[in-house]
């Protein structure tokens, strides 16, 4: 059996502003990014006590279909057993569903999400993201790309 990657989107994008229409909820907040490798945007709701990032912070972003590392397809019940998963690599993960694709008369496409209220917005070219649909479950993973001033320590 062949395998299939579960990663549906990656890349790594600079945080370019935190709650920058202030903050309204005590616990969440709101980071809008800009990748690096596809020329994407990222608006993406996070727990903060969880996943705290500053202006000009550089994070890995990833969207999966499975936590399986080797693209196993899950049932709707989170399965408790010890193992090697996707999350095991990453800092932060949300479980959640795409509930609209739009799509934009410049030729980009829109993705939202949402993670139990927490929501997603991914903009940009759809040839980048073309494994993402409409009521999809997808997993959301972040991860904090290390500065070089915390490389050298």
């Amino acid at each position: 059996m062949a395998e299939v990657s579960p990663l549906v989107f990656e890349d790594k994008f600079e945080v370019e502003t935190v709650d920058a229409d202030g903050k309204k909820f005590e616990k969440v907040s709101r980071i809008q990014c800009k990748g690096e490798s596809y020329e994407m945007y990222l608006i993406l709701d996070v727990h903060w006590g969880l996943f705290k990032c500053k202006e000009g912070e550089k994070i890995n972003f990833a969207l999966a279909s499975t936590i399986d590392p080797m693209g196993a397809k899950e049932d709707s019940t989170y399965d408790q057993r010890e193992r090697k998963t996707l999350m095991d690599d990453y800092d932060y993960v949300m479980h959640g569903r795409v509930f609209q694709i739009e799509e934009r008369k410049t030729g980009d496409s829109i993705i939202y999400a949402s993670f139990g209220g927490l929501m997603m917005s991914l903009k940009g070219n759809p040839k980048n993201f073309s494994g993402l649909e409409a009521d999809m479950r997808i997993y959301a993973l972040c991860k904090k790309v290390p500065s070089r001033a915390m490389d050298i320590v």
